[in-house]
């Protein structure tokens, strides 16, 4: 937080600084490199501007170059390939600063960020701050080397879409901290955006482990179904429902949400009219107002087993398809061959 603790002086309300302190506490090695380049591209003149450069940080883009040659170099990758004789008649300064004419960035501890593609609206308009909430992440992770005893943090899932252990993330996490692989690291401490996740730090003897789960739950998250209504009201009850306390049975619990029936709270007089339809009732007499479909819906629900939710998002209960554990399967795997 130190190297934006200027942020923390700019004009603003004590709920925008706050909001920004507690944000700053936890900034990743790669947010702080976009952040560091966004900030000198765009300087922040305000607290509210401080917070949008921060809240816009995922449509930026690292790439591995600290030169125009390096940049053009890697612009390159995936081109036609070229005969290696053909090579020191590139102009590949020329090809990086063509690059950067199109992807508008800037050089920074041997990186260029590649800033959002497209001027988004402010996502944050100067208003209710304390509302903003920092919800775009799964697992935050605090490592450490003897190089870095302090540590520095690991924001999951990556924004970059590779695989967990080659993300940029982790790869700029383990260059500050001097160490070849997360195996090398000390984890300090564990963050989940789910509660129910339970302590992270108890349940994992293997950090590569984690950042996988971690980074897994993150995409399950952001995916949410395909789209599909309801989702995170309905994985939340069914962590509500299994009582789940480990990272492992939340992954599991989401890859497994068919095997659960939803009942939105705006549709349970829907679920109970299809339920009269069912025992033959006229539609006249379902459609008529005459039946409180609200009070029938509540107490049928009840009957049924379905449980309502903490937050009263609606109703739920288990189905008879087979809900398949791959990880906490894989969990038992794991600590029954360290039992042998």
């Amino acid at each position: 937080m130190d190297d934006f603790k200027e942020f923390l002086e700019l004009p603003g309300t004590p709920q925008e600084q706050e909001w920004l302190k507690e944000r700053l506490e936890t900034l990743s090695v790669w947010e702080s490199y976009a952040l560091a380049a966004v900030s000198m591209g765009y300087p922040p003149e305000k607290a509210a501007n401080a917070i949008n450069s921060i809240l816009n940080l995922p449509g930026c883009t690292l790439h591995p170059a600290g030169s125009y040659e390096d940049l053009g170099k890697y612009s390159l990758r995936g081109a036609a390939n070229l005969p290696e004789d053909v090579l020191p008649y590139v102009d590949f300064d020329h090809i990086g600063q063509e690059f950067e004419n199109k992807h508008t960035g800037l050089f920074i501890n041997g990186y260029f960020v590649e800033y959002p593609k497209t001027t988004a609206e402010p996502s944050y308009s100067g208003k209710n701050v304390i509302f903003l909430e920092d919800s775009d992440w799964s697992v935050k992770l605090k490592l450490a080397s003897p190089a870095v005893p302090e540590g520095v943090w690991l924001r999951l899932p990556g924004y970059d879409g590779k695989m967990a252990e080659e993300s940029n993330e982790v790869v700029l996490a383990l260059d500050e901290l001097r160490v070849k692989s997360l195996e090398d690291c000390t984890l300090l401490e564990a963050r989940c955006i789910l509660p129910e996740a339970g302590d992270l730090m108890s349940q994992y003897s293997s950090i590569s482990d984690l950042v996988r789960d971690g980074d897994n739950l993150g995409y399950l998250l952001g995916e949410q179904g395909q789209g599909e209504p309801h989702w995170l009201e309905k994985f939340a009850a069914a962590l509500e429902y299994e009582d789940c306390r480990t990272l492992k049975f939340a992954l599991d619990i989401a890859q497994n949400l068919h095997c659960y029936e939803w009942v939105p709270r705006d549709g349970i007089k829907e679920f109970a009219a299809d339920h009269l339809r069912s025992c033959g009732v006229p539609e006249e007499l379902i459609q008529s107002g005459d039946i409180d479909l609200k009070a029938y819906a509540e107490d049928l629900l009840e009957t049924s087993g379905y449980m309502e939710a903490n937050d009263e998002s609606g109703y739920l209960i288990r189905n008879a398809q087979e809900f398949v554990r791959e990880y906490t399967a894989q969990q038992q795997t794991q600590e029954d061959m360290t039992m042998q």
